[in-house]
């Protein structure tokens, strides 16, 4: 078994530690804005095209915008009368729903076809109070939230081609909003009574035309939300149920009576943390914020394999985001989309094409997240006892390869 003196080791390892700079652990693109200094991202479909919202140049105005796969910036228009739009969601075939939104701040559900059309759903669907589509699917079957029967708004379905049904929100209930649809057609969202706080609701089509309600919501007086389904059913929000701050958390809902949710959790030193959006592979984004007022910003995250990751963690030395706030979108090839604050104090999108998770850091042995000197301490301290931690070729032996291969881990740095 061969072993070497510390101070060699030491000696080449604080050469390493001073010539390893940060490390860059993902690309970050600005989205720009239509000339204007604002813009929010908020979904992206798997061909790469993104959807929002951004001001225009000279103070004319903010609009619903479209970023092609070249990140170039489109505005989509607004229906007649309106001041401003913004788009929500948009499917694989470019068709994209938003709103539209005239001087008195009365909303307009509003579909552009993806050709260059546009159609006013709040009057197709026979609207009477403010009408908002938050999300359409590959089928081009519309939902959100409208006043279209006496009473609350309540959430509605529409195919572009048959009458609206008023469907999603749990009968019984006083009003509510269908947030996400799969392309099975099964809708997610909340409802509420008065004096009662939101409960997670679903509805999955009956094969008759009619819908089959499944009671999702925790029981108890709990406050819940359920966001988005994906095309494997999985269906996430956030609720205060099991939540481990006094705030209320991200989750996905599960079919579970006695266990209805998974608790994601927040990220340190955040007390509230809400799911947006989840993709076929179970990819969820959302972001963790502040319910206390202590001032500190929230922060856009993304849930993988049952880890939390702060996308913030991303940054590195990018030269315009001064933090990543809310990631809104991830499409299936794991590409998300939000925005956050800029360096100049404006609001940006961004895009991250193709987030994996880091890789395991082999050379932060004290497993603190950081690379430094401690790390080399720990290695020569674990090295000396032959501890397994040290063998970094893992063949039982302790020798130069440990060692070699320990400084070009941390050469390399941490994902």
């Amino acid at each position: 078994m061969t072993t070497l003196k510390h101070s060699s080791i030491t000696i080449s390892a604080i050469a390493l530690l001073a010539a390893v700079g940060s490390v860059q652990a993902g690309e970050i693109t600005h989205l720009q804005s239509l000339g204007g200094d604002f813009a929010v991202a908020n979904d992206i479909n798997d061909f790469g095209d993104v959807v929002g919202q951004s001001a225009m140049a000279g103070g004319l105005g903010v609009v619903a915008t479209r970023w092609d796969a070249s990140h170039m910036p489109a505005n989509l228009g607004m229906l007649n009368g309106s001041v401003l739009s913004e788009a929500y969601a948009i499917n694989n075939n470019g068709e994209i729903v938003g709103f539209s939104e005239d001087a008195s701040v009365n909303r307009s559900a509003t579909l552009w076809d993806g050709r260059g059309g546009m159609v006013n759903v709040h009057s197709a669907i026979g609207s009477s109070g403010a009408s908002i589509p938050w999300d359409i699917n590959d089928n081009g079957v519309i939902t959100g939230q409208a006043s279209i029967n006496p009473g609350f708004s309540k959430g509605f379905v529409w195919d572009q081609v048959n009458p609206v049904v008023v469907a999603g929100t749990t009968p019984g209930f006083m009003g509510g909003a269908n947030y996400g649809i799969n392309n099975a057609g099964a809708l997610v969202g909340s409802a509420f009574f008065f004096g009662d706080p939101d409960d997670a609701t679903m509805a999955i089509p009956d094969g008759r035309g009619g819908y089959e309600y499944r009671d999702i919501a925790p029981i108890g007086f709990e406050f819940s939300v359920a966001t988005e389904i994906n095309n494997n059913g999985m269906v996430v929000g956030h609720t205060t149920f099991g939540s481990t701050t006094t705030g209320w958390n991200a989750v996905i809902y599960t079919p579970d009576d006695r266990d209805p949710v998974q608790v994601l959790g927040t990220l340190p030193g955040l007390d509230t943390s809400e799911s947006l959006d989840v993709n076929d592979s179970g990819m969820i984004v959302g972001y963790a914020w502040d319910g206390q007022g202590n001032g500190i910003p929230p922060r856009a995250w993304v849930w993988v394999d049952g880890e939390m990751y702060d996308l913030n963690d991303l940054l590195g030395d990018r030269p315009e985001f001064e933090i990543l706030s809310r990631a809104t979108g991830v499409n299936n090839n794991g590409d998300i989309v939000g925005f956050g604050r800029l360096l100049d104090g404006n609001t940006g999108a961004f895009l991250i094409e193709g987030f994996t998770p880091p890789a395991g850091c082999v050379a932060d042995i004290n497993g603190d997240g950081d690379l430094n000197f401690f790390d080399v301490s720990a290695f020569l301290e674990a090295f000396s006892r032959q501890d397994p931690i040290a063998d970094m070729n893992g063949d039982f032996d302790f020798n130069f390869f440990d060692v070699s291969d320990f400084l070009s881990a941390f050469s390399a740095g941490c994902p």
